[in-house]
């Protein structure tokens, strides 16, 4: 084939390979942003659960504890601040419990994507309502043993 015939070609093939590199590059940008999340709250329930086993006096946790423990994993600081540490954290998503000799603090929330809607109606990822909100329900946890 003469060069003047394949003049077009390398144009049609990158028209026909750009929608699927860009939604190559969507995806594991938005993976990458939740993993990144995932992390940050291990983190933060690490340091939460950690909080708990050094102050409590014979294995127990008062209320402020508690709620200093639950503001340590959501906002990374013992008081309230605006900015929690990943969108869509909450205090009422922070559960700590006494095991006994343990304490476990679990953090459950709900992963919304960057792109929205858009990726989430293409992805079919919704459970019907199409909001950005059901993507993914993500959880942390870590268990700790009383300081003795």
């Amino acid at each position: 084939m003469s060069i003047i015939k394949q003049k077009g070609s390398s144009t049609v093939e990158f028209a026909i390979m750009l929608p699927l590199l860009l939604l190559l590059v969507v995806m594991v940008s938005e993976f990458g942003i939740m993993f990144y999340r995932l992390s940050a709250v291990t983190k933060s329930v690490q340091i939460a659960a950690r909080y708990l086993s050094d102050v409590a006096v014979n294995n127990t946790n008062t209320s402020t504890d508690k709620t200093i423990a639950q503001n340590l994993a959501v906002y990374g600081n013992i008081t309230v601040t605006k900015t929690p540490i990943v969108p869509g954290l909450a205090p009422a998503n922070i559960l700590v419990t006494d095991l006994g000799d343990h304490v476990q603090v679990v953090a459950t929330y709900d992963s919304s994507l960057i792109f929205g809607n858009g990726l989430n109606a293409l992805m079919q990822l919704t459970t019907g309502d199409n909001t950005a909100t059901d993507f993914m329900a993500l959880q942390a946890s870590s268990v700790m043993r009383f300081a003795q």
